[in-house]
Parts: C-alpha cells; sequence; structure tokens
C-alpha cells in the first residue's frame, strides 16, 4: 500500500507574508494538480489553499516526502531555504489525523468555523474534476467530510462559533466600543464578505458601503443586508468618510497603496482611518501602516480575540479529537482490508486448484455429475473460508491482519516452488 504525504503552511507555523506567497489562485489549481500528479511516485492527490494554510496531499512512494515540498516551492519560483523552517511534511497516520482536524476546524485559526468545511468540499470537487484523486484518495476526503460535519453535529464546537468575518466585526467593536454611527467599506463580494456584512449589521454597524470590481456583485449584496453599493473606482471617495475597511477579495496582489492613502489622509485632518484585512493574499500594502492616524491589521493580528474563543472550546476540542480517533481507526482498517482481498483470492485460487486436481484423478468416476461437483466445490469452499474470512476482519479492527495474512503464506506456501503470489503492481489494482 503506498504510503500518504502532506507537505504544507499554516498560520501556526508561518506568517501572513509567507503563506499569501505560496497560495493557489483558483484559476492556478487545475494546473497545479496537474502538475502534481505528474510527480515520480504520486498515484493521486489534491491540494487546499485558503487564507490560512497551502496544503498539498498525495498518496505514493517515500520519494514524495522530499518532492511535495520542492514542488510547493518551484511551482511558486520560490528559493527552498524561505520555506523549511515554516513547512511540516506528515506521512500515513499523521496525514489522517491532520486532515479529519483540518475538516472539523480544530486546527482553524478560529476552532469551530464552518469555512474551513466549505473550502475542503471545493477543493475536493477541483482534484475530481481534474481527475486526480482515486478510490483510495477519495475514501480518505470523504470520510474527512463525514467527521467534519459529524464533530458539528454532535459537539458544540460551532456553538456561537465565529469565523475570520465575525472576529474581524468583534474587533472593530473592540476598537470603537460600537460601530452604531460608524461608517463601514466592505471591499469585495465574496463569501468572507458576506459573512463580514452579516456580523456588521448584527453589531448595529451605522452605514455600511460594499464595493467590488463587479457593480453587479457589489449591487446583489448591498440589497441583501441594506447597504449602499459604490462602483469599484469609487471606492478612494468612500475613504474619506469611512471610520473602518474591512477588505476580503481575491486579488493575487495588493489592491490599496500607501500612495493612495496619503492624499485621502490630509483631507480627513487627523481622523483615524482602521484598515482591517482578511484576505490572503493581502488587499492592503504593508506601507499603508506608516502613514499618520491611519491602524492596519491583518488576518493573523486576529490573534487576542481567538484565544478567547479557544479557551471557552477547550472542552467541546477534547470531544471531537476522541470522535475522530474512532474515525481514524475505521479508515485504518478499511485500509488493511484492502491488503486482504489480494491473499484471500490466491488462497482460495489455490483452494480451487488442489480441489480440480484431484478431481481430475478421479473424474471417470464423475462422469455426468459435473454440475453436482462445481456445486458441491462451492459450498465447500463457502464453508471452509466463512471462519477465516470473519478472524480476518476482525484482525484488521485489532491491528494484527498483517501477522495473519503473512501466516496464511507462509503456511501454505511450497518454498520449494513459490505459489503465484499477486505481484505488487496487481495489489495495487485490486486495491484501487
Amino acid at each position: 500500500m503506498n504510503k500518504f504525504f502532506c507537505a504544507g503552511i499554516d498560520h501556526h507555523r508561518s506568517p501572513v507574508e509567507l503563506r499569501e506567497r505560496f497560495s493557489f489562485s483558483e484559476k492556478k489549481i487545475p494546473e497545479a494538480l496537474s502538475a502534481m500528479r505528474q510527480l515520480e511516485g504520486v498515484r493521486e492527490c489534491f491540494l487546499l489553499s485558503t487564507c490560512n494554510r497551502v496544503e498539498l496531499y498525495a498518496r505514493g512512494d517515500e520519494s514524495l516526502a522530499k518532492s511535495l515540498p520542492q514542488f510547493l516551492t518551484s511551482f511558486h519560483g520560490i528559493e527552498e531555504n524561505e520555506l523549511n523552517c515554516h513547512r511540516y511534511v506528515f506521512q500515513d497516520e499523521e496525514v489522517i489525523r491532520h486532515l479529519f482536524k483540518v475538516s472539523s476546524g480544530l486546527e482553524s485559526m478560529v476552532v469551530g468555523e464552518y469555512e474551513i468545511y466549505g473550502q475542503l468540499k471545493r477543493a475536493f470537487r477541483a482534484a475530481i474534476d481534474a481527475g486526480t484523486v482515486d478510490s483510495v484518495l477519495f475514501q480518505l476526503v470523504e470520510r474527512a467530510l463525514k467527521i467534519g460535519k459529524r464533530v458539528r453535529t454532535e459537539t458544540n464546537i460551532s456553538k456561537g462559533a465565529v469565523s475570520v468575518s465575525s472576529v474581524a466585526v468583534e474587533l472593530a467593536e473592540k476598537i470603537f466600543g460600537h460601530l452604531s454611527g460608524e461608517q463601514v467599506l466592505v471591499i469585495g463580494t465574496g463569501e468572507m464578505s458576506e459573512l463580514t456584512i452579516q456580523h456588521l449589521v448584527k453589531a448595529g454597524a451605522g452605514k455600511i458601503i460594499v464595493t467590488s470590481r463587479s457593480f453587479e456583485k457589489a449591487l446583489s449584496l448591498a440589497q441583501k443586508f441594506g447597504a449602499e453599493p459604490i462602483a469599484f473606482d469609487e471606492w478612494l471617495r468612500a475613504l474619506r468618510t469611512s471610520d473602518i475597511v474591512i477588505t476580503s477579495t481575491a486579488a493575487p496582489h495588493a489592491i490599496i497603496k500607501a500612495d493612495d492613502v496619503k492624499p485621502v489622509m490630509q483631507e480627513r485632518r487627523r481622523k483615524p482611518l482602521f484598515f482591517i484585512d482578511i484576505a490572503v493574499p493581502r488587499d492592503v500594502e504593508s506601507a499603508v501602516q506608516h502613514i499618520d492616524d491611519v491602524y492596519l491589521y491583518n488576518i493573523d493580528d486576529l490573534q487576542s480575540v481567538i484565544q478567547t474563543n479557544v479557551r471557552e472550546r477547550k472542552r467541546e476540542i477534547e470531544k471531537c479529537e476522541k470522535l475522530i480517533e474512532h474515525e481514524i481507526s475505521e479508515f485504518q482498517s478499511w485500509i488493511e482490508q484492502l491488503d486482504l482481498k489480494p491473499t484471500l483470492t490466491w488462497f482460495q485460487n489455490y483452494f480451487d486448484e488442489v480441489v480440480r486436481d484431484e478431481i481430475e484423478k478421479s473424474r471417470s468416476k464423475f462422469s455426468g455429475k459435473e454440475d453436482e461437483l462445481e456445486s458441491l466445490m462451492t459450498r465447500v469452499r463457502k464453508k471452509l473460508f466463512h471462519r477465516p474470512l470473519k478472524n480476518l476482519k476482525r484482525a484488521s479492527h485489532d491491528g494484527t491482519l498483517h501477522r495473519y495474512l503473512q501466516i496464511v503464506r507462509e503456511l501454505f506456501s511450497d518454498h520449494s516452488q513459490k505459489p503465484e503470489v499477486p505481484s505488487k503492481s496487481k495489489k495495487e489494482d485490486l486495491r484501487v
């Protein structure tokens, strides 16, 4: 069985300045998946790229522990040494556990948030469309989605759960004390922006202005929440009267530059302006924070608000981890049972061969009763294999299956003339 691998970076180990350089835009994902699939030793793969993590998942041979991190740097044209101290590489059970925790929201910046579940589903769909997942990795992601849904149903991990969007609004509330009477400019109309506006409305924000490169999308989103839509080329004008700017676009580079903001601040006459940038790659140029009376927060600056979320959910995290460990055990049992099929097929063929040889020796005694013999052989084989098969399946649950399979092969192998055991390539075909 080929091994599972995961190579990546996330908000726990790397700053947003690095994550944005390794992120994959939606347009680049099919190209990246195709290139990953061509790596030597890869049997199937998919990638997950969000504001807080960039991860490559694959099933294949041992060489992937090195080639996956190399692919991550080479695809983006970045030197390997820039990634080395920030990256992680997981193998086998570590991969399973990590993916299950990611799907469950336990590895998220905001523990228990829902966005990652939808992001994983979209990443899975992209890999299916690109034809880079087969039955084994397909089963792994399916089970990850299953446990992600289960922990949110059977625990309170998402009860009152906050998202990055709601944390951004909570930060704004802490800055101003309250948002009533404050004007907020929201740049972007994606899922994060919609959630942001939803939380702004709930928090009682004074006036909400929405803009996007697509005015139709800005209009649609604004109408949904009673906000004011403006054309994208008018956002600088809106800065003059706004108190807070929350931005979350899919732009590959900064869209708000220091040179654009400086003249606006001169007109504002020292009235403070707060930028909360929750996009990755970032929407606001870092030099903006050096302008007098301008305060810039990026997605990594939300940690102080988020820590409260983690403390409140600590007990629920433990419940989630128990559910995850059980699901890991179930998946590993399924994996082990894939190893059972080649051996069982060989053993059944061995039985058929022995019985047919003996029947041939006495065929004249059974002339005209060939159908009865076939039926008898089928019944005997079924009864003979019933108990061993039951015990082998039990062994797959307690981790002793490989020992049983080795014993079976040893007991029935003719070491003077080795029986035909399925080759490694044939075994792989049976598994996938």
